[in-house]
């Protein structure tokens, strides 16, 4: 389960990925649910792509210093 400010997101589909950095949604004040939607939307995909069974999303944390 993704909780926001804490996980980073990676969503990949096909030759497509993109990655946001945990920090980046509570920058924003994003829920869950528009993370993910960024997060397709800078790998080049549609917004909902999150949803469709052949994207793979990571979920990591990272120490921001």
């Amino acid at each position: 389960e993704i909780e926001v400010g804490k996980h980073g997101i990676f969503i990949e589909r096909g030759f497509y990925s993109g990655l946001l950095l945990p920090q980046v949604a509570t920058e924003y004040g994003w829920d869950r649910e528009t993370f993910l939607e960024q997060t397709c939307i800078k790998a080049g995909l549609p917004p909902h792509a999150w949803k469709d069974k052949e994207t793979k999303i990571y979920i990591f944390s990272a120490d921001i210093f």
